[in-house]
């Protein structure tokens, strides 16, 4: 597989490059449309894993309507596409990713892109109380984060993606909204349902069939 995308990479970031060009572009305010969207996603390819389109125009809509910094736990199509819309408007961009093949490979199509404002964080998976999640650098420096793109880790890791809120909490805004993908499966349902436990939020369930969530802290 790995040496499929090396083969194919020049093609994916030519046309990756397109589209950001054509998402960076859009007017201040303007959320992006359904062609972005689908462009984006053709260009990304992986439609299998990448998420929905209904999601990713959601994740699009928030990142242009708020003001502070942007985390996202786990990386892909919405990495491009956050990136796009907040590249040059000064504000902090932080990915965590535990896979260190699939960093390499980020790494090297964020580097084609000169998204250069975006700190892609290998952060390997180790134990906390209870749980399972990142593991975050010492001496990261995290403004205030006001939206969280909520894609990992994988559903597989022990707590699931339970750890942000406990693990990161000191880091978000008060008015921090958390995106969360896949709330169509039980294992989230129960996460957001134990967040509840550290803090009063309500969550709302979009898409069809409530694939994804959006998560308001009270």
């Amino acid at each position: 597989m790995n040496w499929l995308r090396a083969l194919f990479f020049p093609l994916k970031a030519m046309l990756l490059a397109k589209v950001c060009v054509r998402l960076r572009d859009k007017p201040m305010g303007n959320s992006p449309s359904g062609i972005d969207i689908l462009l984006l996603a053709l260009a990304w390819g992986n439609l299998g894993y990448a998420a929905g389109l209904s999601y990713l125009r959601h994740v699009g809509g928030h990142a242009i309507r708020s003001k502070g910094a942007v985390l996202e736990c786990g990386s892909g199509a919405t990495t491009l596409l956050v990136g796009a819309l907040t590249r040059d408007r000064g504000r902090q961009f932080i990915v965590l990713e535990h896979n260190k093949t699939w960093y390499d490979y980020l790494r090297k199509i964020l580097d084609y892109l000169e998204f250069s404002h975006i700190t892609l964080l290998h952060t390997p998976l180790v134990d906390y109380d209870g749980y399972r999640w990142y593991l975050i650098p010492q001496g990261l420096v995290v403004d205030k984060i006001s939206l969280v793109i909520c894609d990992g880790p994988p559903s597989s890791n022990p707590g699931g993606r339970y750890g942000l809120l406990p693990t990161m909490m000191e880091h978000l805004g008060e008015k921090c909204v958390i995106l969360m993908d896949d709330t169509h499966r039980r294992a989230e349902q129960h996460i957001i349902d134990a967040w509840t436990e550290c803090r009063c939020l309500k969550a709302n369930r979009i898409g069809r069939f409530g694939t994804h969530a959006e998560v308001v802290f009270c």
